[in-house]
């Protein structure tokens, strides 16, 4: 059996974003400029420029169309970060996409090859995948500054360092996000995608699931009464193919989410994860359960399901105010 540890929070949820945002294009100086289209007929720009003596540059497909097996359809950007011009050759097969982008960006063009998988979600919070098969693309040169565009339904930018790490950003149009770090050995670890924000709790709590892991629980008081402000369970997830992840989704809120008295429930769906966490939240201790799925790629990049199947829990109240525990 195959254990992979997912390090610190997987998503952050409840952003508020208005569109996906737009890449920085001109954050170099001077540099050639290209305008394209993919073989489904959608836009795709390029960039190059002049850094420390090495060609360097960025490539955007504005939208590609994923068909996925439930019969849908979605629609993704692609921003990523080219270091090898004027070859592009990029392949990424990690827990939850796959993409292979291969081709040449010269003097005054470029054209090449992509193809993109990812694994979602479906409506009844089953694994599906969503691909755009082989897709070709060719750019000229126009040296003419990008304008802007309207956003995809996710925007996704991959970004190779210098130092050998790849930065890998998922942002829906409503600002949930993810972001993954790929460090040089090709092992990943995920952090939190959420501006940061000041802390401070009116009720601390701290208890365990049936799996025997850590669950924290922070309220906050305002006027109009509690409100959730940090949710964190450690998990572990058994995949359809034997493997298992190590997970802490945790949510440190943006916007509070506002509490029934008494109560503990948050629901967050989208095509990355499903968490559900109910029960009651009392004044000093609580208890309920929990369920969590995320969708994963397998070696073969088929969609599989992660699961941690149906939690129980139980917190108490850890705070100054807490109930002192009589022996």
């Amino acid at each position: 059996m195959t254990r992979t540890r997912i390090i610190g929070t997987a998503v952050a949820g409840l952003m508020t974003l208005l569109s996906a945002p737009t890449p920085a294009w001109g954050a170099h100086a001077p540099g050639r400029h290209y305008e394209g289209t993919t073989s489904q007929g959608l836009r795709v720009t390029a960039k190059s420029y002049l850094k420390d003596g090495t060609r360097l540059g960025e490539i955007f497909f504005w939208t590609v169309t994923l068909d996925c097996e439930d019969g849908t359809q979605t629609r993704v950007g692609l921003w990523n970060r080219l270091r090898t011009l004027p070859d592009i050759d990029l392949d990424y097969s990690l827990p939850y996409i796959a993409l292979h982008l291969h081709g040449r960006l010269g003097l005054k063009g470029g054209t090449g090859t992509l193809s993109f998988a990812e694994a979602r979600l479906d409506a009844n919070e089953q694994a599906m995948l969503c691909s755009t098969g082989e897709v070709t693309w060719q750019v000229g040169r126009t040296d003419v500054a990008t304008a802007s565009f309207p956003g995809p339904d996710v925007l996704m930018r991959i970004a190779p360092r210098a130092d050998g790490t790849t930065r890998i950003v998922i942002t829906s149009a409503d600002g949930t996000r993810m972001t993954t770090i790929v460090e040089a050995d090709g092992t990943t670890r995920n952090v939190t995608g959420t501006a940061a924000r000041e802390f401070h709790p009116y009720r601390l709590y701290r208890g365990r699931t049936s799996q025997a892991l850590q669950m924290f629980v922070a309220t906050s008081k305002v006027a109009s009464g509690l409100r959730l402000q940090q949710l964190v369970v450690e998990e572990t997830l058994t995949c359809e193919d034997g493997t298992e992840l190590d997970w802490f989704p945790g949510f440190p809120f943006t916007h509070d989410v506002a509490l029934v008295p008494a109560r503990l429930d948050f629901d967050l769906a989208w095509p990355y994860e499903a968490f559900h966490v109910h029960g009651r939240l009392g004044t000093h201790m609580g208890s309920g359960t929990a369920s969590d799925a995320v969708p994963r790629l397998t070696a073969d990049e088929q969609a599989q399901l992660c699961s941690a199947g149906d939690l129980t829990w139980r917190v108490w109240r850890i705070d100054e105010g807490a109930r002192p525990i009589v022996p």
